[in-house]
């Protein structure tokens, strides 16, 4: 009895939701894709302090510069808030400002997908974590309606799938909510570093160069007061605030590195776009099974209407 209406409340809610939930995974896979781009792009050495710093003092002579970004699959390095356009793009091939072609760049398309994949809106209402909750309770309600009978058709594909591969789909929506939420899985917390005055970009490369190679750098740029860098820590992308007295590491997010795929390197990444792929097959498979399984009961209807015509009519 309560399999009947599990199965019934997953079907119309993977239904309702089909739109939100689609965006969701599709931005999703995409996103997956850029942690091991960035990884497979770095190579050590390639982009030194003394090379920043020239750069720096070159295309930002008065110091208004307020942020870094390395894109190492696209060889390039962003200087933000410098030069008359707002930001100075740099070749890290050609060594020399890039030209803006208004050719097609990767970074760009990364950059809209994760603002589709933040802020799902449809009718002009915001569902990311409305879906994010939607996507769990679909699990749950998989889970609810017991262990399967595995079958080579497209129902034991959507069974499989979703039994086989059943810790990584959990671990997608419920990193999401966690995010949502504030809620970090890093259960030894560091006392938060003192706020202090946000140091030149200039001065922030120097120090960081002193310790830290800086192919590794992804970004460098303000955020919640303090001037903080992340970087790639061997396999691992981690978060640093950069002080006077040098870089001091912050407590892992545990839930955004799973969810973003930058916990282990190249595999990690691999790891999520998996999960896409499996959250694709299911809601392809899912939503066929649930339309064919309507219409065979539209169909049903209407052939037992038209019996029962035929027997009123003799």
């Amino acid at each position: 009895m309560f399999k009947y209406w599990f199965l019934k409340v997953h079907g119309w809610l993977a239904v309702i939701f089909a739109v939100p939930l689609a965006i969701l995974v599709f931005t999703g896979l995409v996103l997956s894709v850029e942690p091991i781009f960035q990884k497979v792009g770095i190579e050590a050495g390639t982009l030194t302090t003394d090379e920043v710093v020239g750069y720096l003092r070159k295309y930002d002579p008065e110091g208004k510069a307020r942020a870094l970004t390395h894109r190492s699959y696209e060889d390039s390095l962003i200087i933000g808030g410098a030069g008359p356009d707002g930001e100075v793009e740099i070749d890290l091939v050609t060594r020399a400002q890039a030209n803006d072609d208004g050719g097609w760049y990767l970074s760009d398309y990364m950059g809209k997908m994760r603002r589709l994949h933040e802020h799902v809106t449809v009718a002009n209402i915001e569902l990311t974590v409305i879906s994010t909750y939607v996507m769990l309770v679909l699990i749950v309600l998989g889970i609810a309606m017991g262990l399967p009978r595995i079958r080579n058709n497209m129902a034991g594909w959507h069974k499989a799938t979703s039994w086989f591969l059943l810790p990584l789909l959990i671990a997608s929506p419920l990193t999401g909510v966690f995010m949502a939420a504030g809620v970090s899985l890093n259960f030894s917390p560091s006392p938060p570093a003192a706020r202090a005055a946000a140091l030149p970009i200039i001065e922030a490369v120097q120090i960081i160069g002193k310790t830290q190679d800086l192919s590794n750098l992804i970004w460098l740029r303000q955020r919640g007061g303090r001037l903080m860098a992340r970087m790639w820590d061997g396999n691992e992308a981690r978060a640093y605030a950069v002080t006077a007295e040098g870089l001091k590491p912050t407590d892992r997010n545990i839930a955004r590195q799973i969810h973003e795929g930058n916990f282990a390197g190249v595999w990690s990444g691999v790891m999520n776009v998996v999960i896409s792929l499996a959250l694709m097959l299911l809601m392809g498979t899912g939503l066929w099974l649930f339309a064919t399984k309507q219409l065979r009961k539209f169909q049903n209807k209407r052939s037992r209407a038209a019996r029962e015509a035929g027997v009123a009519a003799e």
